[in-house]
Formats: C-alpha cells, sequence, structure tokens
C-alpha cells in the first residue's frame, strides 16, 4: 500500500516531490502517511467484536507524538517500557487508565513515578514482582508469563523460552504467595513469545497456552497476548499477516474459552509494527558511487545510526529510486552509508535499476524501529520527520537536530 505516486517521473507524496521535500528538510528524512496508520488501527479493533477486547499499542516502534495523537484518536490503548515513554504518551493525550506500563529490570524509582501516575503495571519477574509490591502493597498487577517457546524473524526479536523475559508457570504459585503477602490483585497474565509474525499459528499457539494457564487461576481478568503481528518487508516473497483470518480464529478460541469456564476477562493485544511500519519510509540521497574489488558500491547519507535496522537484524527493507527512467537498466550493488564501519549497509547485492550520484532513493517500510533506534553516532544530527495528511499535505512533525543539540546537555 505505497503513498507515493510518480508524476513525470519523479515520486511525489501528496503535493510534494521527493526532491522538494529533501530540499526543504534535507537529507535523510523520515514520511509517514497518516491514511494508512488510521487503517491499520481499524483493521486491528476489527479482529474481535467483544466488548472487552483492548488493543494496545507497542510504543516502542515509534514514540513520535503527533503519531501517538492519531492513534489515540483510532480508539488504541498503549504501552509503555519506560517513564519518558508514558511522559510523550501523556503529551499525546493519554489518560492512566489507557496506559499498561510492561515493566523489565526497571529500578525502584521508575516504580514509584509510575505509582504517583496511577498506571496499572505488568511485572516481568519475581523479584520485580515483589520490589513493587513493598512499594504500592494492596495494588492491582499483572505478570508477564514465559511459557516456554518463542517465535519471530530474528533471535534478537524472540522474547520467549531461554530469554530475559516473563515468569516461569512453576514459579505461579510462588508469585501469588507474594500477592497474598502484600495484599496485591495479582488480577492479569500477559505473554509476548516475538515479533515479525506473518503466518497466525505461532501466535494463536500462544493464545491457547495462555488460556490454559490462565483457566486455573479464577481471580485473572485480564489477558493479554503480546504484539509481533508482521508485515511485508520483501513484497516479492512474503505476503501480508493475513490479518482477517487471524481475528476470526482468535475469536473463536476467547469465545470458546468463556463458554467452557464462564468468565469473561479483558482480551487485549500489543501490536507496533504492524500499526506504523509499512506508513513510514526514508528519503536518503546518493553521495557517490564507485567500484571496489569487483563490488558496486552506492553511498547515501544514510547511515546506521538513522536506520538501525539492516546492521542490527540484518534486516531487508525495498529500496526504490525516486526518479523513475527508461529504459530500466539493472545492476547489482550494495547500498551503503555514510558512517565510519563496514558494516555500515542497507542493502547487499541487491539487483534494482541503475543509480547515479544525486539520486533520492525511498527506503520502504521504516515507519517502526526507525526513528526510535536512532542515534547521534559519529556526532551526525537525527533528522526531521514529516506527515502526509489525507488532504495530501505533508507537515513537519520532528525538526531536524541541529549542531547545538549535539552539546545541549554537555557541560565543559
Amino acid at each position: 500500500m505505497s503513498f507515493y505516486r510518480y508524476e513525470k517521473n519523479e515520486a511525489f507524496f501528496g503535493d510534494r516531490s521527493a526532491r522538494d521535500l529533501i530540499e526543504s528538510f534535507g537529507s535523510p528524512l523520515y514520511l509517514y502517511d497518516e491514511n494508512l496508520i488510521r487503517t491499520r488501527c481499524r483493521e486491528l479493533k476489527a479482529i474481535c467484536g467483544h466488548p472487552n477486547f483492548r488493543v494496545y499499542y507497542s510504543a516502542k516502534a515509534n514514540s513520535s507524538v503527533a503519531l501517538l495523537k492519531i492513534i489515540r484518536d483510532e480508539g488504541l490503548n498503549v504501552d509503555a517500557m519506560s517513564n519518558g515513554e508514558i511522559y510523550l504518551e501523556k503529551m499525546a493525550g493519554y489518560s492512566a487508565d489507557e496506559i499498561l506500563f510492561v515493566s523489565n529490570n526497571v529500578s525502584k524509582d521508575d516504580f514509584r513515578l509510575v505509582i504517583k501516575e496511577r498506571i496499572r503495571v505488568c511485572l516481568d519477574s519475581i523479584s520485580q514482582l515483589r520490589s513493587y509490591a513493598r512499594l504500592n502493597p494492596g495494588s492491582e498487577v499483572v505478570l508477564r508469563l514465559n511459557l516456554g517457546a518463542g517465535a519471530g524473524h530474528h533471535q534478537k526479536v524472540v522474547t520467549a523460552g531461554k530469554v530475559k523475559f516473563g515468569v516461569q508457570t512453576e514459579r505461579l504459585e510462588e508469585a501469588f504467595k507474594i500477592a497474598r503477602e502484600y495484599d496485591l490483585d495479582l488480577m492479569g497474565f500477559m505473554s509476548h513469545i516475538g515479533s515479525f509474525f506473518l503466518k497466525e499459528k505461532p501466535y494463536l499457539d500462544n493464545v491457547r497456552q495462555l488460556l490454559e494457564v490462565a483457566e486455573a487461576y479464577e481471580s485473572i481478568r485480564y489477558l493479554d497476548f503480546g504484539g509481533g503481528f508482521g508485515i511485508p518487508y520483501d513484497k516479492s516473497n512474503h505476503q501480508p499477516f493475513p490479518i482477517k483470518a487471524f481475528g476470526e480464529s482468535f475469536s473463536e478460541l476467547i469465545v470458546a474459552w468463556m463458554e467452557k469456564t464462564g468468565r469473561s476477562p479483558v482480551f487485549a493485544v500489543e501490536p507496533g509494527r504492524y500499526v506504523v511500519g509499512e506508513a513510514g519510509l526514508c528519503l536518503t540521497q546518493v553521495q557517490s558511487t564507485k567500484t571496489n574489488s569487483n563490488t558496486r558500491f552506492i553511498g547515501t547519507d544514510l547511515g546506521f545510526n538513522i536506520l538501525l535496522r539492516p546492521e542490527m537484524y540484518g534486516a531487508y527493507h525495498e529500496i526504490v529510486n525516486a526518479h523513475k527512467r527508461e529504459p530500466q537498466v539493472t545492476e547489482t550493488v550494495n547500498i551503503v552509508g555514510n558512517i565510519c564501519e563496514s558494516g555500515d549497509y542497507l542493502a547487499r547485492e541487491r539487483e534494482i535499476p541503475a543509480i547515479s550520484e544525486g539520486d533520492i532513493l525511498m527506503v520502504l517500510d521504516t515507519g517502526a524501529y526507525g526513528y526510535c533506534m536512532a542515534s547521534n553516532y559519529n556526532s551526525m544530527s537525527r533528522p526531521a520527520e514529516l506527515l502526509l495528511k489525507p488532504d495530501g499535505s505533508v507537515i513537519q512533525i520532528r525538526k531536524r537536530e541541529s549542531f547545538g543539540d549535539l552539546i545541549q546537555n554537555q557541560i565543559f
């Protein structure tokens, strides 16, 4: 679902060309499509018709306040992994009862701030459960479980099994004992197994497992199955996540469970990538071309300090030239960034229509885990962010950093 079109062989976003945007806001540049974000939110809300079904947007995928406001306007709740995310979410208009704090090895001071804000907490370990209980006895809590089997597109995104996340089910009695000791209401379970599923089976298996565990605990009134719905980065080889078929199977499972148990808890999912991933892209300008050892290199100004996924995960992103040429002669190239590291690749041995110095490239599907993972490595400024509005206008939602921003908090 591309949100650009070609006019006179140049890519346009609404009423602005790619080159116009680069000239106005600099390169590289992040751009998001509001229409597609709203469409994805509505698809997720339609997964299940049960009145107790909730969708929590996983803000770590992209926490730009302008996007959070759109997502809240579409009726999604939100989760937070840090007090910084809570701050941004409140700036976007979220209230405490719309936020779930999903903790992982956080400090007592972090807990105190969450307690002050009256935000519900999902706890990640027995030791964190005890720490929180001492600070906030008598409160409601959710416990993250590790059901033993994880899945995902890369080892670094598998979040169940032999990983740091969650409490194993054999320690549940210990958890409930601590809850009784501090008069905690352990009212919910959460299980997240990983990220980037394009088939529904791994996720549905997790749903079945968590429902089976919860069946034995009548006090459980909240069941959160995590996120991980994928997007087809490599569209020539991947099909989109079958959201409609998944919703039908998911609904059947929870309806059958409710009929069996006579209980009707809140059921929740926590997608991030699915909401914003395809709704974003990066514009980058080609600064040089060269051939070393019979290898063709296309040098851009988009290093892994701005888009980390290809380097961190070996992730694939489709790369398209914003300038169409006829005939389309292709070449096999390595597309690289401007960071002083040999691993600074956007694409390796990619067959693509011939690229020239000065061309603008579009790196697609960067709305999730793009800007939020950017850094100032090599003392480079982070880019601007733009939003394509439904009326075709393009507005700025974050300014490009200046050199002054690099030293703003330094003391010398």
